[in-house]
């Protein structure tokens, strides 16, 4: 795979995993101005874990969720609400 491939292979995935988990934010708050931004990604090509932080226009002073996306087989991703506190995590997907 060339150069410009594979920036364009990951392109796709990154819009891919930023749909993923807009998708499940949007249906979580039934909110559709909710949005997300891209935080930073772990991994490379098929096992990159994307990590997002959560956006929309009721959002409180001290409310702020994360979302990670991840690719789990070849047409099938899921999102993932994530807590900073484990013992605490809401978890919720969207395929």
């Amino acid at each position: 795979m060339s150069r410009e491939e594979c920036a364009q292979t990951q392109e796709e995935q990154r819009e891919r995993a930023m749909r993923q988990a807009t998708d499940l934010i949007r249906g979580h708050r039934d909110d559709p101005d909710a949005w997300v931004r891209l935080l930073f990604t772990a991994g490379m090509g098929d096992e990159t874990v994307y990590h997002f932080d959560v956006y929309w226009p009721t959002q409180k002073q001290d409310e702020q969720l994360r979302v990670v996306v991840q690719r789990v087989a070849i047409d099938h991703w899921t999102a993932t609400f994530v807590e900073d506190s484990p013992a605490t995590s809401a978890v919720s997907s969207v395929g």
